[in-house]
């Protein structure tokens, strides 16, 4: 008999938030099934401290992707948000808070997890979040 699979949660560890003080503005975004990668489990899951973009033709959100051409390739002021926690979108287009405004982010997350594997600079996220704190 097979060892039971153990979802160690590794996809949701990203946390670019620095400080947590409950002022933190957020839109609820709905995000587009489709645009997510499915992983090796054939699920297709949005972890914390993922960028999302909206996608101009729908108004939906999907994650920050360089070669896209739906508007999920730019960054810009509101409409572009951080998810807080992870969210399993697998069967389906689903809602979740995204974080935009009086946020202090991690530079040392968002490089990790954030910036550089989004593939964007940190000059063109902190225009897309002008109202946002990045420390060290």
């Amino acid at each position: 008999m097979g060892m039971p699979h153990v979802d160690d949660n590794s996809w949701d560890k990203a946390r670019p938030l620095k400080y947590v003080h409950g002022d933190e503005k957020s839109h609820s975004v709905v995000i587009d099934n489709d645009t997510v990668t499915a992983d090796d489990n054939a699920r297709k899951r949005v972890g914390g401290g993922t960028l999302l973009c909206e996608i101009t033709a729908t108004g939906l959100y999907g994650p920050y992707d360089k070669a896209a051409s739906d508007g999920r390739q730019t960054l810009t002021e509101d409409k572009t948000v951080f998810t807080r926690r992870g969210i399993d979108v697998t069967l389906y287009d689903r809602a979740i808070a995204g974080l935009f405004a009086d946020c202090v982010f991690d530079k040392s997350e968002l490089t990790t997890g954030g910036v550089s594997f989004h593939g964007d600079s940190l000059t063109n996220l902190k225009n897309a979040f002008p109202q946002c704190t990045f420390s060290d």
